[in-house]
């Protein structure tokens, strides 16, 4: 009898920790995603993980039907999560630039790109890959990022180089 309910321990905690690499490795693929890092992404989502679901889902001791319930729930709330935390993110950042706008002028201004302009895309794009699509506008996001910073890291260049 106790080593029955040692083993059931030891399989409920493996459980338990193979589920918490689930929701780190979720969380983990979500923010790259966000981050527009979708082949890491995707290298997590398609070579980890599905080893981790297999062994999660035959340690948890659950109907099948309620395990596939569970993981969808967790994806779900983790997607949530990263998204009101990409909006709250844009949401500090155009605060800031603001702020420093009105502290520093007009001189010093950076140019924020309108989230509402047209926005080109590297390369083509069928009407139907949403995922396609959601990963070249990341991409052009982040490259749109980067070319705002430019003239930051620049005037950063020459001030350092003045000393």
């Amino acid at each position: 009898m106790i080593n029955q309910a040692q083993s059931t321990t030891v399989i409920n905690t493996s459980a338990a920790q193979l589920w918490a690499k689930l929701e780190q490795g979720t969380l983990e693929a979500c923010m790259l995603r966000a981050e527009g890092r979708t082949d890491e992404a995707m290298r997590l989502l398609q070579g980890q993980m599905p080893a981790w679901i297999k062994a999660w889902s035959s340690q948890c001791e659950l109907p099948r039907a309620t395990a596939q319930e569970k993981l969808r729930r967790m994806f779900a709330e983790t997607e949530d999560f990263v998204g009101r935390g990409v909006a709250q993110r844009r949401l500090i950042t155009a605060e800031l630039i603001d702020l420093r706008d009105k502290r520093l002028g007009e001189k010093c201004r950076i140019p924020v790109p309108d989230h509402h302009a047209p926005v080109g895309l590297r390369q083509a794009v069928k009407l139907d890959d949403i995922e396609a699509m959601l990963d070249g506008l990341a991409e052009a996001e982040r490259e749109t990022r980067r070319e705002a910073l430019w003239p930051l890291r620049s005037r950063a260049t020459l001030a350092a180089a003045a000393f």
